[in-house]
């Protein structure tokens, strides 16, 4: 499978130590910051920060369901849920394969993704039972979802992969600038976290973005 090589759209540099998580909610691109424990809400135009929320432990992933924010804390990797205005506490959750590393989370119309080293997982939003799993054979750094497909990042080989999620059919490779983490839909582009160069960046992908 030839790798398709995606150029940025569009370059968003923050001020962070280590992205390890990214989500779109409300128009705004919220990236999560394990470095310094915290989640932030920019403008993805501008890059203006709108919002802080300090997050105590927080490890990796960054999602949104049901209006809240949630992503995985302490060595357990405990989901924590939290209201974006503010960031008050709504919930907390056990991992839902202890002992595993959460590498990557997204929420979607289906429910809420989470990555484990090599498989994604579809989750339940209320009670976080399995609905679904999906085996990748790259090493999952980042994940989201689109109308159609999962895309995964994966960190090492500096892509993100297009995935058929009926048939677990990797279909497009995409080679990216830098070392993609978290990974965003915002209905138009698929948005990383190049951790490398503190940047959020989007991607277009003829052919395969505009049909999602």
């Amino acid at each position: 499978m030839m790798l398709y090589a995606a150029g940025s759209v569009r370059d968003v540099s923050v001020d962070a130590e280590c992205l390890s998580g990214l989500t779109w909610s409300g128009g705004l691109l919220w990236f999560a910051d394990s470095g310094r424990e915290q989640v932030v809400a920019v403008d993805p135009q501008g890059g203006d920060v709108l919002a802080v929320i300090a997050c105590p432990g927080l490890r990796r992933g960054l999602a949104t369901i049901g209006g809240n924010l949630v992503y995985s804390a302490g060595p357990d990797c405990r989901l924590r849920i939290i209201d974006p205005d503010g960031g008050h506490l709504v919930a907390e959750a056990r991992n839902p394969q202890a002992g595993e590393e959460i590498t990557a989370m997204e929420g979607g119309r289906q429910g809420l993704w989470i990555g484990y080293r090599n498989v994604l997982e579809l989750r339940s939003t209320t009670d976080f039972g399995l609905l679904a799993s999906v085996g990748v054979r790259g090493r999952v750094g980042g994940a989201t979802v689109t109308d159609r497909y999962l895309v995964y990042s994966n960190r090492a080989a500096e892509s993100v992969i297009v995935v058929e999620p009926a048939t677990e059919q990797e279909i497009l490779p995409i080679g990216v600038h830098g070392y993609p983490t978290g990974l965003t839909w915002d209905g138009s582009h698929i948005w990383y976290c190049d951790n490398a160069a503190s940047r959020l960046r989007a991607i277009d992908v003829p052919g395969i973005v505009g049909s999602l």
